[in-house]
């Protein structure tokens, strides 16, 4: 890895055999960044291209973690690796981020940056106001948790039609044109879920409590209004959204009721079920519908 940007060119900040999900191979790369001398703008736009690489390196890992783990739910040493990853990689890289947010923020010459750096800027500067050092370790709390939650439901399988099926290869069953079966099998994936609903209520519960802890701890009244400020919506609010709530609900709720009569009708039932509302029975509906007028 070389100090040097000049010397280095076009030359990866990053070595090829770079191990993401070992610390002291991150940390390298973390010192030089915060440590690197800045003159002037164009320092900073080194120091922003060669975190960005970091990340990228970083978050690649961190992804196909996540995806070996989903894939396949059973795997203790995959959930192990990817928790070890939370536990591990990501509280550090919290700390780092808001060190070098701070230090490229407060140096004079971020001030003449090209404009195309405004909105990296203000992100930066939205990332210092809400950072809390207290709130990293609730951040991986929080995933531990809905790492198991997803550990339950990605287990769940059930007995239909002679045959052992995960969740999403039920789908098939409920878009049967047979409504028994639509209704077995949206029954067996209901019971299904039933087996495990305390200890997902749990983490249900677990999840909002520890949320509000973390907005409150960032200065915010509810996570509704941290989460804004996390996800950067700047450009609307959350006022904006619950009177776009008021309007689907004054315009397309009738609409989705008026539907529904026609799948009544369509189907020829006397009252609408769960298992009578999916996709291609609302397809059929629409199509039914637009015939008639």
């Amino acid at each position: 890895m070389s100090n040097d940007v000049a010397e280095r060119g076009t030359q990866s900040f990053v070595d090829d055999d770079f191990d993401p999900s070992v610390w002291d191979e991150v940390n390298p790369y973390v010192d030089e960044l915060l440590n690197r001398k800045i003159s002037c703008s164009k320092c900073i736009e080194g120091i922003i291209r060669d975190a960005s690489e970091l990340s990228e390196h970083i978050s690649e890992k961190g992804a196909l973690l996540y995806i070996a783990m989903t894939c396949d739910t059973e795997s203790e040493e995959k959930r192990s690796s990817f928790l070890d990853f939370v536990e591990n990689i990501r509280p550090k890289l919290s700390e780092f981020s808001d060190s070098l947010n701070r230090r490229l923020v407060e140096h004079e010459a971020v001030g003449n940056l090209p404009a195309r750096y405004d909105l990296m800027i203000r992100s930066m500067k939205n990332d210092i106001d809400i950072f809390r050092k207290e709130n990293i370790p609730l951040g991986v709390e929080q995933t531990r948790l809905v790492t198991e939650s997803q550990t339950i439901n990605g287990a769940m399988t059930v007995e239909f039609d002679g045959n052992e099926y995960t969740l999403p290869e039920m789908r098939r069953y409920l878009e049967s044109n047979d409504r028994s079966i639509r209704e077995g099998a949206w029954k067996a994936v209901v019971n299904r879920r039933m087996q495990d609903e305390e200890r997902l209520s749990e983490i249900f519960d677990e999840l909002v409590s520890l949320r509000h802890k973390i907005a409150v701890n960032a200065g915010f009244e509810t996570y509704t209004d941290y989460m804004f400020r996390a996800m950067e919506r700047f450009d609307y609010s959350k006022e904006d959204c619950l009177e776009f709530h008021d309007a689907i609900e004054a315009v397309c709720v009738p609409l989705m009721r008026e539907i529904n009569s026609e799948r009544v009708a369509f189907l020829e039932l006397g009252s609408l079920k769960p298992w009578d509302v999916n996709e291609k029975t609302g397809r059929r509906v629409l199509i039914y519908t637009v015939a008639r007028h």
